[in-house]
C-alpha cells in the first residue's frame, strides 16, 4: 500500500495536466499512488501513456463535471493513509511530498504550504513564467474566517480526518476548500511551514475558476458563511486577498527557478 494518494480531478486541461505529472515523476520522495479523475472531459488517453510507466495511476472517467463531487470520489478509492490534493494546473516542486510527509510524521493532523503564484503564456505546448510572487501568510484560524488564506493544492492531510469529518462539502461547491479548513482547524492541529513549494497557476484575465467571481458563485458563498457564521459577506479570489494583506506577508523559503519543466 502506497503511503500518500493523490488525487488530481481534471477537466479539458491535459497539457497543463502533463506538466503536474511531470512534475510528480521529480519528486524526491516516491511512496505514493495518483488518482486522476476526469471530470467527464475529453479522454487522456494519451497523456495516461506517456506516464503510466513513469508514475503508480489509477485513472477514472467521471459522467459530470463535479469538481467536489470528484474528490470525494478520490478519497473513496485512495489507498494511502494520507491524501494530497492536487489540482490539474498546478506544480509541486521535487522536496514538496517528502517535507509534507515528514510534517505528519511529526505530528500534523495537516500541513500546507506556502505557494508561488505564477502567471503565464503558452508557447508551443507548455507555459513560460511571466511573474511570480508568494502567496505566504502565516495561518490563524480566526483569521481564516474573515479570509481564506489556504490553498488546498499540494496540501496533505491523515485520510483519517475523513472518517471523523466526513467528506468534503459538495453543497458549498466553489467554498469546498475553505469549508474544510474550518472543520480540520477546529480540534485538528494544522501545520502550515514557511516553505514556498507549491506552484499555483493563476491569470486573472484567463479561465482560471478561482479568478471567476459571478453570481452563480454567491449560493454557495452565503451557504459557507452562515454554516460557520463568518464576520464576512464578501466573495475574494486569491489576487483580492493578496492586495489587500500583501503587507502581512511572511518570509518563507523559495526555491523555485522560474522554469516549470526542463524543456523550457
Amino acid at each position: 500500500m502506497p503511503t500518500v494518494s493523490v488525487i488530481i480531478p481534471t477537466y479539458n486541461r491535459p497539457r497543463e495536466l502533463r506538466e503536474a505529472l511531470h512534475a510528480l515523476t521529480r519528486q524526491q520522495y516516491k511512496d505514493f499512488e495518483v488518482i486522476i479523475l476526469n471530470n467527464n472531459g475529453e479522454p487522456l488517453t494519451t497523456v495516461i501513456a506517456d506516464f503510466e510507466d513513469r508514475l503508480p495511476l489509477t485513472y477514472i472517467e467521471l459522467p459530470e463535471n463535479h469538481h467536489v463531487r470528484a474528490r470525494n470520489h478520490g478519497v473513496s478509492l485512495a489507498r494511502g493513509r494520507y491524501i494530497l490534493l492536487h489540482d490539474d494546473d498546478d506544480l509541486l516542486l521535487p522536496s514538496h511530498i517528502e517535507e509534507a510527509v515528514g510534517d505528519l510524521e511529526a505530528g500534523a493532523d495537516l500541513t500546507y504550504a506556502d505557494a508561488e503564484l505564477f502567471t503565464y503564456d503558452w508557447q508551443h505546448d507548455h507555459r513560460i513564467v511571466k511573474t511570480t510572487e508568494t502567496f505566504a501568510y502565516p495561518y490563524d484560524r480566526e483569521a481564516m474566517k474573515e479570509d481564506s488564506t489556504y490553498i488546498p493544492s499540494g496540501s496533505l492531510y491523515r485520510k483519517s480526518l475523513h472518517e471523523e469529518l466526513g467528506l468534503f462539502d459538495e453543497e458549498v461547491f466553489n467554498y469546498w476548500d475553505w469549508d474544510w479548513i474550518l472543520r480540520v482547524g477546529q480540534d485538528h492541529l494544522i501545520l502550515h511551514p514557511a516553505r514556498a513549494t507549491v506552484l499555483y497557476a493563476f491569470n486573472p484575465s484567463g479561465n482560471h475558476e478561482s479568478a471567476k467571481q459571478d453570481a452563480s458563485r454567491r449560493v454557495y458563498f452565503d451557504r459557507l458563511v452562515e454554516k460557520h457564521e463568518l464576520p464576512t459577506t464578501e466573495m475574494k479570489n486569491f489576487h483580492i486577498v493578496q492586495e489587500e494583506r500583501r503587507s502581512r506577508l511572511r518570509e518563507t523559503r523559495r526555491t523555485f527557478s522560474g522554469h516549470l519543466t526542463e524543456s523550457e
